[in-house]
Protein backbone atom coordinates (compact mmCIF):
# COMPACT_ATOMS: atom_id res chain seq x y z
CA UNK A 1 0.00 0.00 0.00
CA UNK A 2 1.25 3.58 -1.18
CA UNK A 3 2.32 5.19 2.32
CA UNK A 4 0.80 8.56 1.07
CA UNK A 5 -2.27 8.08 -0.05
CA UNK A 6 -5.07 8.75 2.16
CA UNK A 7 -7.44 5.39 2.91
CA UNK A 8 -11.19 5.46 3.97
CA UNK A 9 -13.24 2.72 4.88
CA UNK A 10 -16.39 1.53 3.66
CA UNK A 11 -18.90 2.78 5.50
CA UNK A 12 -16.90 6.50 5.32
CA UNK A 13 -16.88 6.19 1.41
CA UNK A 14 -20.43 5.67 1.06
CA UNK A 15 -21.34 8.70 3.50
CA UNK A 16 -18.84 10.67 1.30
CA UNK A 17 -20.55 9.50 -2.21
CA UNK A 18 -24.08 9.41 -0.58
CA UNK A 19 -24.67 6.11 -1.39
CA UNK A 20 -25.01 2.72 0.46
CA UNK A 21 -22.63 0.63 1.65
CA UNK A 22 -23.25 -2.31 -0.62
CA UNK A 23 -22.92 0.07 -3.78
CA UNK A 24 -19.33 1.28 -2.40
CA UNK A 25 -18.37 -2.42 -2.33
CA UNK A 26 -19.80 -3.26 -5.57
CA UNK A 27 -17.79 -0.21 -7.04
CA UNK A 28 -14.35 -1.79 -5.23
CA UNK A 29 -15.23 -5.40 -6.61
CA UNK A 30 -15.87 -4.25 -10.21
CA UNK A 31 -12.49 -2.13 -9.67
CA UNK A 32 -14.03 1.57 -9.96
CA UNK A 33 -12.52 2.78 -6.57
CA UNK A 34 -8.89 1.66 -5.67
CA UNK A 35 -8.97 -0.67 -2.69
CA UNK A 36 -7.00 -2.96 -0.57
CA UNK A 37 -8.62 -6.23 0.95
CA UNK A 38 -7.44 -5.88 4.95
CA UNK A 39 -7.98 -8.39 7.47
CA UNK A 40 -9.50 -7.14 10.64
CA UNK A 41 -11.02 -8.81 13.63
CA UNK A 42 -14.71 -8.53 12.00
CA UNK A 43 -13.64 -9.97 9.21
CA UNK A 44 -12.67 -8.58 5.52
CA UNK A 45 -12.77 -5.32 4.65
CA UNK A 46 -11.58 -2.82 2.47
CA UNK A 47 -9.10 0.07 2.42
CA UNK A 48 -10.26 2.27 -0.84
CA UNK A 49 -8.04 5.51 -1.54
CA UNK A 50 -9.61 8.75 -1.34
CA UNK A 51 -7.94 9.93 -4.20
CA UNK A 52 -9.86 6.81 -6.24
CA UNK A 53 -13.47 8.41 -5.15
CA UNK A 54 -13.03 11.46 -7.11
CA UNK A 55 -13.65 13.75 -4.13
CA UNK A 56 -11.98 17.03 -3.51
CA UNK A 57 -9.14 16.47 -1.21
CA UNK A 58 -10.02 16.86 2.59
CA UNK A 59 -8.94 20.16 4.08
CA UNK A 60 -10.06 21.25 7.93
CA UNK A 61 -13.39 23.27 7.85
CA UNK A 62 -11.77 25.73 9.46
CA UNK A 63 -9.38 26.59 6.91
CA UNK A 64 -10.14 30.10 5.48
CA UNK A 65 -11.34 29.40 1.75
CA UNK A 66 -8.95 30.54 -1.15
CA UNK A 67 -10.16 34.28 -2.58
CA UNK A 68 -11.78 33.81 -6.10
CA UNK A 69 -9.77 35.22 -8.93
CA UNK A 70 -12.39 36.79 -10.18
CA UNK A 71 -15.76 37.97 -8.84
CA UNK A 72 -18.56 36.22 -9.39
CA UNK A 73 -21.49 38.27 -11.43
CA UNK A 74 -24.99 37.85 -10.81
CA UNK A 75 -27.14 38.30 -12.87
CA UNK A 76 -31.02 37.74 -12.24
CA UNK A 77 -32.25 38.49 -15.97
CA UNK A 78 -30.22 35.58 -17.63
CA UNK A 79 -28.99 33.15 -14.92
CA UNK A 80 -27.16 30.99 -17.19
CA UNK A 81 -24.73 33.93 -17.90
CA UNK A 82 -22.53 33.57 -14.22
CA UNK A 83 -21.52 29.78 -15.44
CA UNK A 84 -19.73 31.14 -18.43
CA UNK A 85 -17.71 33.65 -16.56
CA UNK A 86 -16.68 31.53 -13.92
CA UNK A 87 -13.25 29.97 -14.68
CA UNK A 88 -12.64 25.97 -14.02
CA UNK A 89 -10.35 26.62 -11.25
CA UNK A 90 -13.44 28.66 -9.78
CA UNK A 91 -15.80 26.48 -10.30
CA UNK A 92 -13.66 23.45 -8.36
CA UNK A 93 -12.78 25.61 -5.48
CA UNK A 94 -16.63 26.54 -5.41
CA UNK A 95 -17.51 22.95 -5.44
CA UNK A 96 -14.84 22.19 -2.38
CA UNK A 97 -16.46 24.20 -0.01
CA UNK A 98 -19.41 23.44 -0.96
CA UNK A 99 -18.32 19.76 -0.19
CA UNK A 100 -16.44 21.01 2.66
CA UNK A 101 -19.76 22.34 4.10
CA UNK A 102 -21.99 19.90 3.43
CA UNK A 103 -19.45 16.92 4.44
CA UNK A 104 -20.76 17.07 8.00
CA UNK A 105 -24.01 16.41 7.48
CA UNK A 106 -23.56 13.85 4.78
CA UNK A 107 -21.58 12.02 7.95
CA UNK A 108 -24.68 12.67 10.10
CA UNK A 109 -27.06 10.90 7.23
CA UNK A 110 -25.19 7.94 6.78
CA UNK A 111 -25.23 7.54 10.53
CA UNK A 112 -28.79 8.48 10.48
CA UNK A 113 -29.79 5.95 7.50
CA UNK A 114 -27.74 3.06 9.37
CA UNK A 115 -29.41 3.58 12.54
CA UNK A 116 -32.88 3.46 10.45
CA UNK A 117 -31.80 -0.17 8.68
CA UNK A 118 -31.45 -1.06 12.42
CA UNK A 119 -34.60 -0.16 13.46
CA UNK A 120 -36.01 -1.51 10.29
CA UNK A 121 -34.27 -4.73 11.20
CA UNK A 122 -35.60 -4.80 14.48
CA UNK A 123 -39.10 -3.82 13.01
CA UNK A 124 -39.25 -6.75 10.35
CA UNK A 125 -37.72 -9.61 13.01
CA UNK A 126 -40.44 -8.12 15.77
CA UNK A 127 -43.10 -8.74 13.52
CA UNK A 128 -41.89 -12.10 12.65
CA UNK A 129 -41.82 -12.91 16.16
CA UNK A 130 -45.39 -11.80 16.31
CA UNK A 131 -46.94 -13.83 13.62
CA UNK A 132 -44.57 -17.38 14.98
CA UNK A 133 -46.25 -16.71 18.22
CA UNK A 134 -49.65 -16.08 16.93
CA UNK A 135 -49.09 -19.42 15.06
CA UNK A 136 -48.12 -21.23 18.15
CA UNK A 137 -50.80 -19.43 20.14
CA UNK A 138 -53.54 -20.94 17.18
CA UNK A 139 -51.77 -24.46 17.42
CA UNK A 140 -51.96 -24.53 21.33
CA UNK A 141 -55.42 -23.17 21.15
CA UNK A 142 -56.52 -26.13 18.49
CA UNK A 143 -54.71 -28.85 20.96
CA UNK A 144 -56.42 -27.66 23.68
CA UNK A 145 -60.12 -27.72 22.26
CA UNK A 146 -60.75 -31.28 20.53
CA UNK A 147 -63.54 -31.07 18.00
CA UNK A 148 -66.87 -32.00 19.36
CA UNK A 149 -67.96 -35.77 18.42
CA UNK A 150 -71.36 -36.06 15.98
CA UNK A 151 -74.17 -36.08 18.83
CA UNK A 152 -72.33 -34.43 20.85
CA UNK A 153 -74.50 -31.63 20.37
CA UNK A 154 -77.53 -33.24 22.45
CA UNK A 155 -78.66 -31.66 26.00
CA UNK A 156 -77.38 -32.46 28.95
CA UNK A 157 -80.65 -33.72 31.44
CA UNK A 158 -81.86 -32.08 34.15
CA UNK A 159 -82.82 -35.11 36.02
CA UNK A 160 -78.82 -36.49 35.44
CA UNK A 161 -77.42 -35.28 38.92
CA UNK A 162 -74.22 -36.35 37.10
CA UNK A 163 -73.94 -33.75 35.02
CA UNK A 164 -73.00 -35.84 32.50
CA UNK A 165 -74.55 -35.60 29.06
CA UNK A 166 -77.66 -38.22 28.60
CA UNK A 167 -77.62 -40.38 25.52
CA UNK A 168 -80.55 -40.58 23.22
CA UNK A 169 -82.98 -42.54 23.75
CA UNK A 170 -81.86 -44.77 20.35
CA UNK A 171 -78.89 -44.61 21.36
CA UNK A 172 -79.74 -46.02 25.05
CA UNK A 173 -81.73 -48.83 23.15
CA UNK A 174 -78.42 -49.86 20.75
CA UNK A 175 -76.55 -50.14 24.07
CA UNK A 176 -79.18 -52.10 25.64
CA UNK A 177 -79.91 -54.65 22.92
CA UNK A 178 -76.59 -54.73 21.52
CA UNK A 179 -76.88 -52.95 18.53
CA UNK A 180 -73.58 -51.12 18.97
Amino acid sequence: MDERAEYISIAEAATLLGVHRNTVRNRVKVGRYKAHKLLTPQGETYAIERESLGLPRATPTNAPAQPLSRPVRHNPDNPAQPAALISPDQHAQADAIVQRLLAPFIAELGTVREELGQVKAERDELRRRVEAAEAERERLHAAQVPPEPPGATEAVSTDNPSGVPSQGFWARVRRVFGGE
